[in-house]
């Protein structure tokens, strides 16, 4: 698809003007030499740093003995700027390493600080470049909400971003012909939804449209009674036409000439394990009588008919139960349990938009506290699939049912079905559950949740709503209605940057070609739009910048990038409104913007956009856990673990409170379920909320949640490797260098009985190992109060397994954890607390680490050697505020950096 350039024709001529304060006409400098290092270090250089770091060695996959000492170059002098941070952090040389003379080593450094102070100076201006942005799929998702009031469903769409990368770098964005098409049909889709939703369509004939329906009330205890004495009916029908067959048979057997068969038969291993097994060898050998007769296929359906007969009675209990007349049950679930989930399916003719399901829903009063939680679910009709949208406590009672109200959005297309279960893991479903209760009581579970009935209603009001419509309103249904949709849909859809004519002439062309076709108004219309929605104006951020060489940006680009920043998502009209005054350049009022942005709801998007990433969180989706060993780790607990690290991000932006704050806090933001997991008593409910923690909780900061030490785990056990490197990436700053090739497995030890301390102290025995694990096993070692879910502990245990994974009779061990261990080269620690002290008292490294990933986050470029002065400039801005978190951000967005192309 070929579409003409734009030309950036703004509404206002203020719009292209850059900022006051940098507007001053530039004056390059003359050329001057690169700065070098003096040759006088060379000697230095090669005997403390190239000996390991060589053509041969490389250690740690560096080479550094064809580093120019003339820093002319960007990737030059980054190269140099960390030699000099692993010099001046004392990983450099290694302890056990010649070590340089005191005065030799300051010099050098001395030197090399210097040297890299000039390389600023005169490698500034072609460094920091910003490769063109592609909306990264968050971006595009809330753009098109913004531009059509409609969330379009993007999980066909390639994920973005590279390894260690954050999803805005421009340089690991890719665009397909194929995805261009995928921008096509999502594209059209949104647009499909947002007429439908917004604009009213006429009936045919001219009269008014039949209404669609608003609203569906489900009392839930007819569809439930009506299964149930279905399905036991029909198994009392199969176990009576099974006594029958089997009767066939004994008759048949019992006949002289069957003797020897028969006692064949009975002599088998598998009939005298299970002697019911003798009538599907009976059928084997002998045709008569046949299974088919009694309305089995086979006798495999007919002995599998049987063995499922004792569960029935579960399904007779339930008939039993005392208010089964006057609402359901909802039971553990299980294919032989009756009435797990209760649905509510709308159909495909009720009107995409927002509505309200209802649940008037009480629990029984011997259940337990852990069982009074409700999922919502929605259902994929195509796959079958379902995804968790909600998890509810449950605070009613049978006598005194609560009203739950849960907002739901029906689509176009989209699933119309929503499925009510009692909280259990997806994977697993509660058979685990189920079966476990079967064979200590012969029956299921006792219910925990009881539904009244369920509903389902429209008309929720829609903010977006007028809106849009003003936005695809045509004033006549005609080619001049339509071209005054094109121009004012393509203007939003640009984020206010005037295409050329031409272009605007191409789209009435395909909107003409349509309509002689023989689409109707509308279709046609959404056609033509479809084509705007994946043009590469609407899909990347443009940011021009003639041959290559730095600009200011305009008000409008900045406005537009700011944007981006905190919302993932286009600017309001109050960003708009400053760039047409041309006041959004003023500081004070630059400042009170970004502080307005940060408190929206919209800056949700950063919240979790950012952090999810600089935290890696999405390592939790990494791995599925083992429910049968943490049955409360489940799909909700994990959606609420996660939430507490984005709901104290939020808490921190808004209220401006401190990066220490991430390291160690007294409170933790946590809603019932989150706290009854961590053992919080007097937490209840589905909000999240700051809650006091004690004195000697473990609970508070990042360390504290369970998100944070799930993630060093595998799902079974808890990996101190993982999580010790975790804590030197994020909280130290200092990331460990990537493991080596040919590294032995730990897993090598599975068969020896070890504790965890001695399987990885027996990993360091490796040389390739030992010279990076000195430093991370020791904070790995501090966390392992936390198991692989992130519950407390004070024991460990492990069970040797053989090369196949299976157990090793008697072959388990259990332990005290020892937490104590000493930092490499640093102080010693006895226990989790004092760990998370010696991490809190270095909050500005944690803060160094953040500044540099909100540098990258936010410019759309890998942090590097010519953003040392802005970080700097940052970290220095927020330490005079005890690091307050929008300090940074507000630091950042000041800068010249962030205004510059």
């Amino acid at each position: 698809m070929c579409i003409s350039p734009l030309r950036l024709v703004p509404l206002l001529p203020l719009w292209i003007l850059p900022f006051s304060a940098l507007s001053a006409t530039e004056v390059k400098p003359a050329a001057i030499a690169p700065p070098r290092m003096d040759e006088k270090h060379r000697a230095f250089f090669k005997s403390y740093c190239t000996e390991c770091h060589n053509a041969e060695k490389q250690k740690g996959k560096v080479r550094l003995d064809e580093l120019s000492f003339t820093l002319d170059s960007v990737e030059n002098a980054d190269r140099w700027q960390k030699v000099l941070n692993q010099i001046n952090s004392g990983e450099m040389p290694p302890e056990e390493a010649k070590q340089p003379e005191r005065g030799a080593k300051t010099e050098f450094l001395d030197s090399l600080s210097h040297t890299l102070m000039a390389a600023r100076r005169t490698l500034g201006d072609s460094g920091g470049k910003i490769t063109m942005r592609r909306l990264n799929v968050r971006e595009y998702k809330n753009t098109i909400r913004d531009l059509l009031g409609v969330e379009v469903d993007t999980s066909d769409l390639p994920a973005d971003g590279g390894s260690n990368t954050f999803d805005t770098i421009g340089s690991s964005q890719f665009m397909s012909s194929d995805q261009v098409e995928q921008y096509l049909v999502l594209g059209r889709r949104a647009l499909d939804e947002s007429f439908a939703r917004h604009l009213s369509t006429p009936a045919p004939n001219g009269g008014a449209a039949n209404p669609a329906p608003t609203k569906l009330h489900i009392e839930t205890e007819q569809r439930a009674n009506k299964e149930i004495k279905q399905r036991v009916a029909g198994a009392d029908a199969a176990i009576e036409r099974y006594r029958q067959w089997t009767a066939a048979v004994d008759k048949i057997a019992a006949l002289p000439e069957n003797a020897a068969l028969v006692k064949e038969l009975r002599e088998k291993p598998v009939v005298k394990a299970n002697p019911s097994r003798f009538y599907t060898e009976w059928a084997q050998r002998k045709a008569d009588p046949i299974p088919k007769t009694f309305g089995f296929p086979d006798a495999i359906e007919a002995e599998f008919q049987r063995s499922q007969y004792p569960k029935i009675q579960y399904w007779k209990d339930y008939l039993q139960l005392p208010h089964r007349n006057t609402g359901s049950y909802l039971t553990i679930g299980a294919s032989s349990s009756p009435h797990w989930t209760e649905t509510i399916t709308t159909g495909t003719k009720w009107t995409p938009g927002r509505y309200l399901l209802r649940v008037r829903i009480g629990a029984l009063p011997e259940s337990p506290k852990e069982r009074r939680y409700l999922q919502v679910l929605q259902k994929d009709e195509k796959s079958g699939t379902t995804s968790l949208l909600s998890t509810h406590e449950i605070s009613g009672t049978i006598e005194k049912p609560e009203i739950l109200e849960i907002p739901l959005t029906l689509g176009v297309p989209g699933s119309r079905s929503f499925l009510l279960r009692e909280r259990v893991d997806s994977k697993t479903a509660g058979q685990d559950i189920w079966a476990e209760t079967f064979a200590k009581t012969g029956t299921g579970p006792v219910p925990a949740l009881w539904i009244d009935w369920l509903e389902m209603e429209g008309g929720v009001k829609d903010p977006a709503q007028s809106q849009v419509k003003a936005l695809l309103s045509a004033p006549s249904e005609d080619a001049t209605g339509a071209r005054k949709v094109i121009e004012r849909f393509v203007l939003q859809a640009f984020r206010y940057r005037s295409p050329r004519p031409e272009y605007l002439q191409k789209l009435i062309g395909i909107y003409e070609t349509r309509i002689k076709a023989g689409d109707k108004f509308q279709e046609a219309l959404k056609e033509t739009l479809s084509v705007v929605l994946a043009s590469s104006h609407f899909l990347y951020l443009s940011e021009p910048a003639p041959a290559g060489e730095p600009r200011v940006l305009n008000a409008l680009e900045f406005a537009t990038r700011l944007s981006y920043f905190l919302w993932s998502a286009p600017p309001d009209e109050t960003l708009l409104a400053l760039v047409r005054s041309g006041e959004i350049g003023r500081p004070e009022i630059l400042a009170a913007q970004v502080h307005r942005m940060l408190l929206s709801e919209k800056a949700r998007a950063f919240v979790t956009g950012f952090t999810k990433q600089w935290l890696h969180l999405e390592r939790l989706d990494f791995f599925q856990f083992n429910t049968k060993l943490y049955r409360d780790f489940d799909d909700s607990t994990k959606a609420a673990a996660q939430e507490e690290v984005f709901r104290t991000m939020e808490y921190l932006l808004r209220g401006n409170g401190s990066v220490r704050d991430l390291l160690k806090a007294d409170y933790v933001f946590v809603n019932g379920l989150l706290a009854s997991f961590y053992g919080l008593e007097g937490v209840s409910g589905d909000e999240f909320r700051k809650v006091p923690l004690p004195k000697d909780s473990p609970r508070g900061g990042l360390l504290g949640m369970a998100a944070i030490m799930a993630m060093g785990s595998n799902g079974e056990r808890s990996n101190p490797v993982e999580r010790g490197a975790w804590v030197l990436r994020v909280l130290l700053n200092n990331p460990p260098p990537p493991a080596p090739p040919n590294v032995p497995q730990i897993n090598r030890l599975n068969g020896k009985l070890l504790t965890t301390r001695e399987r990885l102290l027996a990993h360091q025995e490796e040389p390739q190992c030992a010279s990076c694990h000195r430093s991370i096993d020791p904070i790995g070692f501090g966390l392992e109060n936390f198991n692989a879910v992130g519950k407390w502990r004070t024991e460990d245990s492990f069970q040797a397994v053989d090369p196949n994974g299976r157990p090793i009779r008697n072959q388990l061990k259990t332990w005290t954890i020892d937490p104590s261990a000493t930092f490499h080269k640093g102080p010693a620690f006895k226990n989790y607390f004092e760990l998370r002290n010696l991490i809190a008292s270095r909050p500005d490294l944690l803060a160094r680490g953040f500044t540099e990933n909100l540098i990258a986050y936010a410019l759309g470029r890998p942090f590097g050697f010519t953003d040392e002065a802005l970080a700097n400039s940052m970290m220095q801005s927020a330490k005079n505020k005890q690091f307050a978190m929008q300090e940074f951000v507000q630091a950042l967005v000041a800068s010249k950096e962030f205004r510059m192309k």
